[in-house]
């Protein structure tokens, strides 16, 4: 029987250490690939991980649970993340390779398509314009101009999967807020693809998942 996040936490402040490397092993590549994917450095992801698990055993004993643990824990991984990005001096974050733009105008639509499908369809992208290495580039240049709440949003609800209560949660803002950046982020995307020359073709649409 799997023991609750709660739980652990629970026999963490009895001091029993297994219960915290339980809680660790549940969420270590989670975080690790999310943090990742936001900073654009596996490394650092690391680094910043392990401060995170940290943090968590140095408030354990303050810790009461007033929503699920694993938010709390992302929005600890979202800071750690928004301190290093605010510490660089270039805007050069690549989230992931895997990023939804809604078909649809409506925000409130959360299924989304795989935005990979964009890199490997050479429907979406002329070959004589492209090799496929700056394909990507050009895709992830836009993706690292988004401004960082629209970053974040977008990575936790298309990627971490991640529901808009439980970012709102994360990102410290309502629900609907947490709609209209994931809805604005992938507008832009969008046009900013087409400007480059990265858009649909005539006879295929993107497909929403």
């Amino acid at each position: 029987m799997l023991v609750a996040d709660e739980e652990l936490m629970a026999q963490c402040r009895q001091g029993d250490m297994s219960a915290f490397e339980l809680i660790v092993r549940r969420y270590q590549d989670r975080m690790v690939n999310y943090i990742t994917r936001v900073i654009n450095d596996h490394h650092r992801a690391e680094d910043l991980a392990q401060e995170a698990f940290l943090r968590v055993l140095g408030s354990v004993q303050r810790y009461r649970p007033k929503g699920q643990f694993k938010n709390w824990l992302y929005l600890i991984a979202t800071n750690l993340c928004r301190n290093e990005l605010r510490n660089r001096n270039r805007q050069s974050t690549d989230l992931f390779s895997q990023l939804g733009l809604e078909s649809s105008d409506s925000p409130g639509d959360q299924q989304s398509p795989v935005f990979e499908d964009l890199l490997s369809d050479s429907r979406y992208l002329p070959d004589q314009l492209y090799e496929q290495k700056e394909r990507e580039q050009a895709i992830r240049q836009q993706v690292d101009l988004l401004p960082e709440n629209q970053r974040l949003s977008l990575v936790l609800v298309t990627y971490q999967e991640l529901s808009y209560q439980e970012v709102s949660q994360i990102i410290g803002c309502s629900v609907s807020a947490v709609k209209s950046l994931i809805h604005r982020a992938r507008q832009k995307l969008k046009r900013k693809l087409i400007e480059i020359g990265i858009e649909e073709s005539s006879n295929a649409k993107i497909q929403v998942r």
